[in-house]
């Protein structure tokens, strides 16, 4: 049996917003009919839809939708858990219309699409979802994978042949499909022939096979004379012709059950090919026995279920009356029979579709005005049962105003039509690019929408001004413009209704899933049925049904109370019959600009009352009748607080999410979201009607007063508690209102990353969820259902889930997440998380932080001169919105403003200071002061920061913890602001030492960046002298002394102090960190100077205390360099520790002065040669004077080593070099000034008079050693010897040069000077060879080279054969004679001598 309709008050229509551009997928099929074929008969229009069977996540709330027309299919896939591509396709048969009878069927692993054209059947097999979901990391839609392939598949696809199709019968006009049970895939086609025979095609697919059969009339003088009678005589249709067919399966056999045009129902057994039932459907019905004539509808057929469950319902058009008979099917002896269950009779009207559920019929008209109609009527009635037994009437969404008002001074036309146009859910972007291709119609559409919706607007804002510029004339005035200007976008609003109203025109009404609910198929969107509340039925279902009956303990346990609230229902509709459209949409504006609804409430009655004295007096009647007037409206008001007078109970219990697993991602799709924004927008607009009405009802009893029967004390209780209440709840419903329709901006992920440095900012980590868009920028969402999307669709189900079943784990639910169970409870726990009277602050948190901050200000706005609750917690997120739109000084102030509430909002107080429940209120003013500077912060706005935490210091107590991080805090804002005196003030202020410390070391590296020296040296530090000093040192030891020297800044602190000891030792350790990091010339220059400074410091002290102590390397550094020591198992083992302890020198001024002056012989290096390197480290004296050498800087050369008593002799090597190659200097000009020469041309002789000059002059006595190293390396470049040179050698050490003579292979040379020696020994130029005396026998002994002698002779003889060598040996060897002899005489007299 029909099941038991759950007890509904009447039902309402949602159209969610699917304003976006579809993009159909087309494949065209040709079955190769005939064109003609499209002029032989004429199929309905019709659309439908399949719900999935809740099996998993993937299958819940997901639906496939159709719509046909003519020889177009229309396929889409839409869930609302989650989001799909590619899910529309267009399908069309060439030249082929297809029949009604579409159907979806799925199995475990495929989803079946079965259809029939006029010539040909086709089985569309898809994956199943569940099958999909194994494979693809999210759901996608299976449409994706229907092609053109698949559709031409042999075994997917039947073409009738012409033997089949006609034969005297006609062309097939109707047909039912039917998937047979198993996961076969077999399936079963019954087209109904105008003629009144069946075609059956039987598919099968294991093996693929395929079965035309043909069922001929049921009697046998109708097939008489079909079969004799020609077509032309007979008419195409008979009274067995079927007009409508469903096909089931029924005690194991495929029938097909029909409705025919004679109004008998017939059953066609698909196996026996036979008529196995005739059933009158007036039988049963007060029609019995009456002969009624066919109507101009057709009669059809409908059905629900399987097998003798199922359910049929019948829908009969006659001329006389219309009628709807629902039967169900039962076997008695294996013979079908229908059992009737209930008959209905609609109205006259057009029936466009209906619809049967297992509890309601669902029926879709158009009635005598065009206007759509959607009624239904429970399948059983019986006993107990609640429901009207009659058709009741859905309340459809009412169509926009065909014009709108302009009651808006404030705003020109284009703007508030451009409000109407580009509302969210008002028209989408197919409408308007038709009306806009009225105006460009040489305009690319397709591109122009997929840039988004504001590209729309700025091309229909372009078309509608050239529209206006192109009637504008020089003679018109102000006023005729305007007047052309609203003519113009009247028309364009009028052109965008009309395609609107086309696109919304029905096709067809389907079941979409449990709780017996339905849905509207349209020509462009898709539209669904919910119930409606309590309040919605007294608003807006018609007076004449409602009773007290079908309202008891609703909206009151209390029966008189219902008995008054149903009386005042009559009273109310006046009431808004009476208000004409402008002064609705006039009240609207004036709380959009804050006026006391009373007031305006006030002013419209008496306008209405004053201009109708009939309407008064209707009204005085109505209220006069009414008993318990004063609690009938308390009922109403008591109903329509989403609070439940519970303000603080909307929130989330420890602030967490609880989700169970059935309600985890229910209605997370854009399209889920939408219909649940869609319902809340529904919701607040009827409702704040309703509250409008109440106003002006209870504004009327108040100026009628006794005309209404009403007491003083009602009169009272009217103007001090029911009026305030009914106004607090108006403006409630219009913020609500507001939010739910207001568009949502798409912010820029730069918006969404300060967003989140935000929250890090106020440590507000558990933030809101990120937004979300809809993937197609066509389409502007509202901010609501965005939120939604957000963190608010979890918040819902996490509240709603112990009211569903799904409270807890272990729990067992009876909810399988289906839309229809779930979406009042979501949609009203929605409306109440942005309920304006209630604690719950998560949509204006979620608006913040989603980047929504227009929303935010316009939200605020409308709450704040009456909204009592939060208000200190929205002044703190509006100024965070107004900082992310730039206006931080307005932010500023209402984060200060905002400070108030801390005690008081715990949004404030625990989540934003972050204290407790028992935290001392100061101590949490402090604790926000932080929390809002560190914002600001953040923010980059260090002034206002400042200004806030003066504010703190101004309320906090001096021993407060807290008043040390304020005073930082004023101290680092100040510092960057360049208030250095405010922020040395702050510093001195801070109680906390290491703070204060803190803060100083950064104004003094803030105060050295800036350069402002002065400042920094002439503050009077005091106390914290030391700590500058510290700092100063620590700074200068380990910043970058190329980039930030401080030691010049603790130079400058000392010497102010009159220290100079340590400004020298400063200046000392700057030297020597040059002397390792410097680099150039300007490094030396440096260095020099530091030096220099040292000196001098050191010489205005007393001589005995000019001295400092040499700065020791770093502790640890030789350890640092030791690989770390490890035992035999691996572990470390400490190095042990030394026992050297540190040697400390002492520098006195001589020590300082040697160190000057090797640096000043590297400046004249780098000076006199550029590209000689001036880093490396320190060098030693011997490596300076080297380098010097090098760079032909001789006489520096010389001094620095006299001053470090470094011999010369290889200074002088390097110099007798250059005079044997003077021309390769490299920087010639600097050589020389350093080395006194004074012209190029004399270069050459200058060096040999510089060598000459550093040889005698550095020469000591009796030493050879400076003329022995320039003669060799003279000697060694076979260079001649000067004859200073040779002449003073020869005086000093005659032999040892003899020797360099004989070593170097100068034999000639050698001879003379060994001839001149001896010639010297007897006597001859004694003194020019360095002899005191000549040999004689009186005389001191004579020293003779004997070695050198033979040496040279030996060289001699091995050179004899040369006649010159011959004779210089001959020469030599007389002169040795010549000795020889006198040294024999000598000795002989010397012998003499001393005998006597």
């Amino acid at each position: 049996m029909a099941a038991e309709a759950t007890h509904h008050l009447g039902f309402r229509e949602v159209i969610p917003d699917q304003s976006a551009l579809v993009h159909w997928r087309n494949i065209t099929i040709d079955t190769g009919a005939a064109q003609s074929t499209l002029q032989d008969i004429k199929v309905p229009e019709y659309g439908g839809g399949y719900a999935y069977k809740s099996l998993s996540p993937a299958t819940r709330n997901r639906y496939i939708y159709w719509r046909v027309c003519h020889d177009i299919v229309e396929l889409w896939e839409e869930s609302l858990d989650h989001d799909f591509v590619h899910n529309h396709v267009q399908l069309r048969f060439a030249d082929t219309p297809v029949l009604e009878g579409l159907s979806v069927h799925e199995t475990r692993q495929y989803v079946y699409i079965l259809l029939a054209t006029v010539s040909s059947v086709h089985r569309i097999r898809l994956p199943h979802p569940n099958s999909t979901q194994v494979t693809k990391s999210k759901p996608y839609s299976i449409l994706s994978e229907l092609t053109f392939q698949t559709l031409k598949e042999y075994h997917n696809l039947h073409i009738l042949n012409s033997s089949a199709v006609g034969a005297g019968e006609g062309l097939p006009h109707t047909a039912g499909t039917h998937l047979l049970a198993g996961e076969g895939g077999d399936a079963v086609f019954v087209l109904g022939q105008t003629g009144g025979t069946l075609l059956v095609v039987k598919m099968y697919d294991l093996p693929y096979s395929v079965f035309t059969e043909t069922i001929k009339n049921a009697s046998l003088m109708n097939r008489l004379f079909t079969g004799f009678v020609p077509g032309m005589f007979r008419g195409l249709e008979g009274c067995e012709t079927v007009t409508s067919l469903v096909v089931q399966e029924i005690a194991g056999d495929v029938v097909a059950i029909g409705i025919c045009r004679d109004g008998k129902v017939r059953a066609w057994s698909c196996s026996k090919l036979q008529c196995i039932l005739a059933h009158d459907t007036l039988e049963n019905t007060a029609e019995a026995g009456r002969k009624l004539n066919p109507g101009a509808q057709r009669h059809q057929i409908r059905s629900y279920g399987q097998g003798e469950e199922s359910i049929f319902g019948v829908f009969l058009n006659f001329t006389e009356k219309q009628l709807l008979v629902v039967y169900q099917p039962t076997l008695n002896l294996g013979q079908i029979s229908l059992s009737h269950i209930k008959t209905l009779y609609p109205p006259q009207y057009d029936l466009v579709d209906f619809s049967v559920t297992s509890a309601y019929i669902w029926t879709l008209w158009t009635d005598a005005n065009n206007e759509t109609q959607l009624l239904y009527a429970p399948v059983n009635s019986g006993e107990g049962c609640k429901n009207p037994p009659g058709l009741s009437s859905v309340v459809l969404e009412q169509p926009p105003e065909k014009d709108v008002p302009l009651t808006d001074p404030f705003l020109d036309p284009r703007e508030i039509y451009l409000r109407e146009l580009f509302m969210p859910n008002r028209f989408s972007a197919h409408t308007l690019r038709k009306a806009l291709g009225i105006y460009r119609r040489n305009m690319d559409m397709s591109t122009l929408i997929d840039r988004g919706m504001w590209k729309l607007q700025e091309e229909v804002e372009a078309a509608l001004r050239d529209q206006v510029e192109s009637r504008l004339t020089s003679d018109l005035t102000e006023e005729e413009v305007t007047q052309i200007t609203i003519e113009a976008w009247a028309t364009f609003y009028s052109h965008t209704l009309q395609y609107h109203q086309v696109g919304h025109k029905p096709v067809g009404v389907i079941g979409v899933g449990a709780d017996h609910l339905v849905g509207i198929v349209r020509k462009q969107v898709v539209s669904w049925v919910r119930p409606m509340d309590a309040l919605e039925v007294v608003a807006l279902a018609p007076v004449e049904s409602l009773n007290v009956a079908s309202l008891d303990g609703v909206l009151s346990e209390d029966t008189v109370v219902s008995t008054a609230v149903v009386a005042l229902a009559k009273p109310l509709h006046l009431v808004r019959q009476m208000v004409p459209s402008e002064v609705a949409a006039a009240f609207t504006l004036d709380l959009y600009h804050l006026q006391p609804p009373d007031q305006v409430g006030n002013s419209i009655t008496t306008s209405l009352l004053a201009d109708n004295a009939t309407l008064a007096t209707s009204l005085a009647q109505q209220l006069a009748s009414v008993s318990g007037l004063v609690p009938g409206l308390w009922a109403y008001l008591h109903a329509l607080q989403l609070d439940m007078g519970m303000p603080d109970a909307l929130t989330l219990e420890n602030g967490s999410l609880c989700v169970p697993e059935t309600l985890s991602g229910v209605l997370c799709g854009h399209a889920g979201a939408a219909i649940v924004s869609a319902v809340v927008a529904q919701i607040a607009k009827g409702r704040l009607e309703l509250c409008r009405d109440l106003l002006l009802l209870q504004q009327v009893a108040l100026q009628l007063g006794h005309q209404c029967r009403l007491t003083p004390e009602a009169s009272a209780q009217l103007r001090s508690t029911l009026l305030p209440k009914t106004t607090l709840l108006t403006q409630a419903y219009f913020a609500l209102l507001h939010v739910s329709t207001t568009a949502a901006i798409h912010p820029s992920q730069g918006t969404v990353e300060v967003a989140k440095r935000q929250l890090a900012a106020l440590s507000l980590n558990d933030g809101p969820s990120g937004i979300q868009m809809p993937p197609n920028p066509g389409r502007p969402a509202t901010v609501l259902e965005l939120y939604f999307l957000g963190s608010g669709g979890d918040q819902a189900r996490s509240l709603i889930a112990p009211s569903v079943g799904g409270a807890s784990e272990g729990a067992s639910s009876n909810v399988d997440g289906g839309w229809a169970q779930l979406l009042m409870p979501l949609s009203t726990t929605l409306a109440q998380l942005a309920w304006p009277i209630s604690r719950c602050l998560m949509l204006v948190e979620w608006l913040v932080w989603g980047g929504q901050h227009g929303a935010v200000q316009e939200y605020v706005r409308l709450l704040q001169p009456w909204c009592e609750w939060n208000s200190c917690s929205r002044k703190f997120l509006l100024g965070v919105a107004l900082l992310n739109q730039g206006e931080a000084t307005k932010a500023a102030q209402l984060l200060v403003a905002a400070m108030e509430g801390v005690v008081t909002e715990d949004y404030l107080g625990v989540k934003v200071a972050g204290g407790a429940v028992d935290t001392p209120a100061d101590q949490l003013r402090v604790m926000y002061c932080l929390r809002v500077i560190r914002l600001l912060e953040q923010s980059g706005q260090p002034a206002l920061a400042l200004q806030v935490a003066q504010e703190g210091v101004a309320m906090a107590s001096c021993d407060h913890p807290s008043m040390s991080a304020l005073y930082s805090v004023i101290f680092k804002h100040h510092l960057e602001l360049q208030h250095h005196d405010e922020a040395f003030t702050a510093l001195l202020a801070c109680p906390d030492q290491h703070r204060r410390r803190n803060c100083l070391r950064q104004l003094i590296v803030s105060l050295h960046e800036r350069k402002c020296l002065t400042t920094l040296v002439n503050y009077q530090y005091g106390s914290l002298e030391a700590d500058v000093i510290n700092i100063l040192e620590s700074r200068a030891r380990s910043a970058d002394i190329l980039v930030n020297n401080y030691y010049d800044l603790l130079y400058a602190f000392h010497i102010s102090k009159h220290n100079y000891k340590k400004a020298a030792s400063v200046m000392y350790e700057c030297a020597l960190r040059l002397n390792i990091e410097g680099v150039g010339e300007k490094g030396l220059q440096q260095q020099a100077k530091c030096y220099l400074a040292c000196l001098n410091c050191l010489r205005h002290i007393p001589p005995q205390q000019a001295w400092i102590i040499k700065p020791l390397p770093k502790s640890g550094e030789d350890e640092d360099s030791i690989s770390p020591k490890r035992s035999s198992d691996g572990e470390s083992v400490a190095p042990p520790l030394s026992r050297r302890r540190p040697q400390v020198k002492v520098l006195e001024l001589p020590h300082i002065e040697r160190e000057y002056e090797l640096v000043h012989a590297r400046l004249k290096i780098v000076k006199t040669q550029p590209d000689a390197t001036a880093s490396g480290g320190p060098l030693s004296s011997a490596d300076t004077i080297s380098l010097l050498t090098h760079g032909r800087l001789f006489t520096e050369a010389v001094r620095l080593a006299r001053l470090f008593e470094q011999p010369i002799a290889p200074i002088l090597q390097g110099l007798a070099h250059t005079c044997i190659h003077p021309q390769n200097t490299l920087n010639k000009a600097n050589t020389q000034d350093e080395n006194g020469i004074l012209r190029e041309s004399e270069e050459a002789q200058m060096w040999w008079n510089l060598l000459r000059e550093l040889v005698e002059g550095e020469e000591q006595s009796n030493q050879t050693v400076l003329h022995h190293a320039v003669t060799s390396v003279l000697l060694q470049h076979s260079t001649t010897l000067p004859t200073w040179l040779v002449n003073s050698y020869m005086v000093r050490n005659c032999g040892e040069l003899l020797r360099l003579y004989v070593g170097h292979g100068l034999l000639e040379e050698a001879v003379k000077l060994a001839c001149q020696y001896i010639d010297g020994v007897l006597g001859h130029g004694t003194e020019q060879v360095g002899l005191p005396n000549a040999l004689h026998a009186g005389a001191a002994p004579v020293w003779l080279p004997y070695t050198a002698l033979d040496k040279l002779l030996l060289e001699l003889r091995e050179v004899q054969q040369d006649i010159h060598f011959a004779k210089l040996s001959a020469e030599l060897n007389d002169r040795l004679k010549k000795y020889n002899q006198e040294l024999e005489s000598v000795s002989q007299n010397r012998i003499i001598l001393l005998q006597g």
